[in-house]
C-alpha cells in the first residue's frame, strides 16, 4: 500500500514532566504500520528535560514537531492545543507522554473508520502497565473483532456503570471532533469521558476487541487520597452526565432515566465511601460524603449503603478497626497486567 492510500492519523502528545516515557511513546507511534502519522509533542512547560529529548525526537524524524507552551495549561489546554489547533489529518489520537500504542493499534482503529462513515469514535482494550516498560507486551493482530454501539447505547453504559474506555485507545473522525469543540475546563477529571459523550449524541461508537494501547496506571498513595480521589471522580462524573443531557443531549428521550439511575448508584458508592471514612476515624470526611449522597437522592434511608454507613458511625471507627484488624481502601479498578475496557455483548 502506497502512503498515499493509506489513512492519515495526528497523533497530539501533551507531555508534562515525562521525559522518561517521551521517547517510547513516540516510538510507538512512528512504528505505526499500515497508516501515515504526524506527532505533535506538546510540552506543557514541564521542568524536567522533556525539551531536550523532543529536540533528539524532531532531529531523527520529519513527521514528529514539537512546541511548547508559553506558560502551564494543565492538560485541557494542551489537549486542545493538539486536537483544535493542530490536527488535520482525517483522524486524530491524543495520547499521553506516558501512555503509548500497541502494535497495529492505529492499523485497526483506521480499518474500522473507513468501513463504517456512520462511527466517530473508535477505541478497544488498554494494557494496563506500571513504572516499567517492557512488562505485558502485546502482539500485533491482524485478524480482530469489533463491534458498533449506537450513541444512546454508550451514554446508557456510561450511566449505569461508569466510564469503561481507556484514553489512549481513543481514535476519532477529526472534522466531527472539529465540530464538537475542545476539551471542557469545567471538568478537569472527567475531560476525555465528557469528549466522547458528545461523540456518542452525534454518532455510533465502535469498539476493538484487542489490546488498542498501554495504558500507564503509576503507584499512588491510597492513604492520603482514599476518600478524596473517588469521591470527587464520582462527584464530577454525575456532573458531567448531566452537562451532556443539557447541551448535547435533550434529544435523547430515556436519558433523565439514566441520570436518575447513574444518581442513585452514585449516591449508595458515596455512602460506602463516607463508611470507609468512618472506619478510619474521619467523622468529617465520612458525613461529607453523607450530606453529598443526602443532597442528590434525597430518599438516602431505602439504600443499603446509608444504614451500613448508620452502623458504622454509631460502632466508631476504632472499634470496627480492631474487630477487622486494619483498614480497608477502595478498590483499585486498573491492576497492572490485566485489560480494560467496556467489550459489548449481547446483555450489555
Amino acid at each position: 500500500m502506497s502512503n498515499s492510500t493509506k489513512p492519515s492519523v495526528d497523533v497530539a502528545v501533551p507531555c508534562y514532566n515525562y521525559a522518561n516515557y517521551l521517547k517510547g511513546c513516540v516510538d510507538s507511534i512512528l512504528s505505526q504500520e499500515g497508516v501515515n502519522v504526524r506527532v505533535l509533542i506538546v510540552d506543557d512547560c514541564s521542568p524536567d528535560n522533556t525539551a531536550e529529548v523532543a529536540a533528539q525526537l524532531v532531529a531523527a524524524d520529519p513527521r514528529v514537531s514539537y512546541t511548547r507552551n508559553e506558560k502551564n495549561l494543565g492538560l485541557v489546554g494542551t489537549a486542545n492545543r493538539g486536537v483544535i489547533e493542530w490536527a488535520r489529518a482525517p483522524y486524530t489520537v491524543l495520547l499521553s507522554a506516558d501512555d503509548s500504542l500497541t502494535p497495529g493499534s492505529l492499523a485497526r482503529s483506521t480499518a474500522v473508520l473507513e468501513a463504517n462513515p456512520d462511527v466517530g469514535m473508535v477505541y478497544g482494550m488498554a494494557m494496563v502497565v506500571g513504572d516499567t516498560d517492557g512488562q505485558h507486551l502485546v502482539s500485533d493482530r491482524a485478524e480482530f473483532e469489533y463491534r458498533k454501539v449506537t450513541g444512546p447505547d454508550f451514554l446508557r453504559r456510561f450511566s449505569e456503570h461508569g466510564n469503561q474506555v481507556a484514553s489512549p485507545t481513543a481514535v476519532v473522525r477529526t472534522d466531527l471532533q472539529h465540530q464538537l469543540g475542545g476539551y471542557n475546563p469545567t471538568f478537569p477529571h472527567t475531560c476525555d469521558v465528557e469528549m466522547w459523550m458528545r461523540f456518542a449524541t452525534r454518532s455510533s461508537i465502535a469498539v476493538i476487541n484487542a489490546p488498542q494501547a498501554y495504558y500507564r496506571w503509576h503507584s499512588g498513595n491510597m492513604s492520603k487520597a482514599y476518600i478524596k480521589r473517588p469521591f470527587g471522580d464520582m462527584r464530577e462524573q454525575l456532573e458531567t452526565v448531566k452537562f451532556i443531557h443539557k447541551q448535547w443531549g435533550q434529544h435523547i428521550e430515556a436519558y433523565p432515566a439514566w441520570i436518575a439511575a447513574m444518581t442513585k448508584r452514585i449516591a449508595a458508592q458515596v455512602c460506602w465511601l463516607g463508611g470507609l471514612a468512618i472506619e478510619r476515624g474521619d467523622v468529617e470526611g465520612g458525613r461529607a460524603c453523607l450530606d453529598y449522597a443526602q443532597s442528590i437522592f434525597p430518599d438516602l434511608w431505602r439504600l443499603k449503603g446509608y444504614w451500613g454507613y448508620q452502623v458504622k458511625a454509631l460502632i466508631g471507627g476504632r472499634m470496627i478497626r480492631a474487630v477487622r484488624g486494619g483498614t480497608r481502601f477502595p478498590q483499585d479498578p486498573f491492576q497492572h497486567g490485566s485489560l480494560f475496557g467496556w467489550w459489548p455483548d449481547a446483555t450489555s
